[in-house]
């Protein structure tokens, strides 16, 4: 992106850059915002800011600043904040190319996101954060990623009993533990007999997505679309708390399916709905989007016409 040259003194843009530099908390969100609005010509002196070695707090305020600007450049200035010094600007510049990572042309921020990933030289939650935006990829490119994450692995356990205790008592186990975690129980829960054992498999498995959902992480969203589209009975609670947590657009078409497939339990369906409608106004997804107009086409009644 070419720079516009020095900026103007008394400009707009030159007045929310010193605020972004020098202003106290309260006046960088200010300028934030309006630098936000203006887009991409602020990008230049944004990139500068990201530059600015004097002071951390700076270069983070100027990443996430960019991370609201629409403009491919925006990855290019996160993807050279990856190698700060500072390990705060590097977990800023994370969330920038997360939004990036599946509309660029070709593998460069991927490439990015997975070398953070698997760096072991990189703080824990570095690694995290650069492992959360890649489970925004779809399930068979991101678990190879996942497999090969430096971290020790999941517990064995002998018993659904042992594990939920588990996960109750290492809530600030690693996302790549807990994901792994989530695949052993969908296997135990398939393969153990009687059906009481499969249901106290699920039953960890839900507990899993809830702490996922609690710590903001995607990192096994698949996982509860693929129940919610297999369902043929409700869930335990856990799954629907999760999915309304964090879900996205993907999801409302296996909450219909859900749904629809359960036409006796009222209760179920109200919060599949429930959790449908929490989705959209999160998501911000319009009633009049495509999206909505399918699942309201297909299944009648799942969504009501008034809700968002």
């Amino acid at each position: 992106m070419r720079s516009r040259g020095p900026l103007k003194p008394g400009s707009e843009i030159a007045r929310l850059i010193g605020d972004l530099r020098d202003g106290d908390a309260i006046a960088r969100e200010a300028a934030s915002a309006r630098l936000r609005v203006i887009g991409a010509r602020t990008l230049t002196h944004l990139a500068a800011l990201v530059h600015d070695e004097r002071n951390p707090s700076v270069r983070v305020a100027a990443l996430a600043t960019i991370e609201g600007i629409d403009h491919p450049h925006s990855a290019d200035i996160a993807i050279e904040a990856l190698a700060d010094a500072d390990v705060d600007v590097r977990t800023a510049a994370i969330p920038v190319l997360r939004s990036w990572m599946s509309r660029e042309p070709g593998t460069r921020v991927l490439e990015a996101l997975t070398g953070v990933a698997l760096d072991r030289a990189q703080p824990a939650t570095v690694r995290l954060a650069a492992l959360d935006a890649l489970s925004d990829l779809p399930r068979d490119i991101v678990q190879p990623i996942l497999e090969r994450a430096p971290d020790a692995g999941p517990p064995v356990f002998t018993g659904p009993q042992e594990a939920r205790e588990w996960v109750g008592a290492h809530e600030d186990a690693s996302l790549s533990v807990l994901h792994d975690i989530v695949v052993m129980a969908r296997e135990r829960e398939r393969a153990d007999t009687p059906a009481a054992h499969q249901r106290d498999w699920m039953v960890v498995r839900g507990s899993v997505h809830a702490l996922l959902a609690r710590r903001r992480s995607r990192v096994a969203l698949y996982d509860l679309r693929e129940s919610f589209d297999a369902a043929r009975s409700p869930l335990p609670l856990d799954f629907l708390t999760a999915i309304g947590t964090i879900g996205d657009g993907t999801c409302l078409e296996p909450l219909a399916r859900a749904w629809a497939a359960t036409p006796s339990e009222t209760w179920w369906r109200e919060r599949l709905s429930d959790a449908a409608t929490d989705i959209m106004r999160r998501e911000q997804i319009a009633p009049r989007s495509a999206l909505i107009k399918r699942v309201r086409a297909k299944w009648p009644g799942f969504v009501a016409t008034g809700r968002p």
